[in-house]
């Protein structure tokens, strides 16, 4: 962990509020968060002013900033009283900046951030929205990104909505081979009717490593989360072994084969053992899949409480900035899924 980080990270969850139906979900996972973890509450909300240039463009600027900032206020007034009204400590700010940049900024402070993945107004934007993609791809801390469309009865418990097809109902699905996988330290329950076996998580916690070392900072991450809410943990690599339509020497490829997925199997292996070693009382196990990490992990959303991505990965799951997994999976995810900072400036 980062010793700059640690001297000024607080016991808080940092959640951004814009006044729509998805920042107020947000607030009620960030909410039953830090009540299980004893952690306080830190609400932000943003609004931006264009300066009017003409004769009285200072007065119209300076009115309108303070109506976008009282507009701003309201809900986290709002949201600051709930909270407090149910035994949990909460502070309240609003900037006259871009909400990615303050929330960005203020994540440097805390545990965990919450966001919703699209909104209105200042958090709004296209697919995964400019503000969760901001903060997912360069936040200080974890961040739990909530899809636009999820939905549960009771907010403590955050439960994917298991029949959603990843990237809308008539998304097609990537075709995905169970390859190998330990045995579940304990039976496993009754899975989704309508998804097959060898992708069905059930409301597991799942978390997608690579053969990276970030992948032990990702587990971990995924493992503390897990332990929070009861869930098992499923670790989870991909990798597409049929070399006929891409790998320039196929048959050199497939007399790899055994070879690359023992690399995955015992890195997979390993990181168990590295979980358990931390949290012994955590049902664990893993999962190694031919196909592309982008196409299961999208998958695993559909049955998953929660889904585990790294910011940067190696092997299969690397790619600029976020990563081209992460992005692919936050984009098209039906569930809630944790993005665990892994660049060298972050905890």
């Amino acid at each position: 962990m980062n010793d700059i980080r640690e001297s000024t990270v607080k016991d808080q969850v940092l959640v951004g509020v814009d006044g729509s139906a998805n920042s107020a979900r947000a607030f009620e996972v960030a909410l039953a968060i830090a009540k299980r973890q004893g952690w306080s509450l830190r609400l932000v909300g943003c609004y931006s002013v264009t300066f009017a240039d003409h004769e009285s463009g200072l007065t119209v600027s300076e009115n309108f900033r303070r109506a976008m900032e009282s507009n701003s206020r309201h809900p986290l007034e709002a949201f600051a009283e709930q909270a407090k009204a149910d035994g949990v400590k909460a502070s309240f700010a609003t900037f006259d900046e871009h909400a990615a940049d303050a929330l960005v900024r203020e994540s440097a402070s805390a545990r965990l951030a919450v966001v919703g993945k699209r909104g209105r107004n200042r958090f709004a934007g296209r697919f995964l929205g400019s503000v969760s993609g901001a903060l997912a791809a360069h936040g200080h801390c974890s961040a739990l990104v909530i899809p636009e469309k999820w939905e549960t009865p009771d907010p403590s418990k955050i439960f994917a909505p298991g029949q959603d097809q990843p990237g809308g109902e008539h998304a097609a699905t990537e075709p995905t081979e169970l390859l190998s996988e330990s045995a579940p330290p304990r039976p496993r329950g009754k899975g989704f009717h309508n998804v097959a076996d060898q992708m069905n998580f059930r409301q597991e916690i799942v978390v997608g490593v690579d053969l990276g070392e970030p992948s032990r900072r990702i587990a971990l991450a995924a493992a503390r989360f897990a332990e929070m809410f009861g869930r098992s943990l499923t670790l989870v690599s991909a990798t597409p072994l049929n070399a006929d339509a891409w790998y320039p020497n196929p048959v050199e490829h497939n007399i790899d084969i055994p070879s690359i997925r023992s690399h995955y199997t015992d890195h997979l292996a390993t990181l168990v053992t590295i979980v358990k070693d931390r949290h012994p009382e955590l049902d664990v196990h893993w999962r190694f899949y031919d196909g592309t990490p982008a196409g299961v992990l999208s998958e695993a959303t559909r049955t998953a409480s929660v889904v585990a991505v790294g910011t940067r990965g190696h092997g299969g799951f690397t790619g600029l900035l976020m990563g081209s997994v992460s992005q692919s999976v936050l984009n098209r995810s039906a569930s809630p899924v944790l993005v665990v900072p892994t660049l060298k400036n972050t905890v």
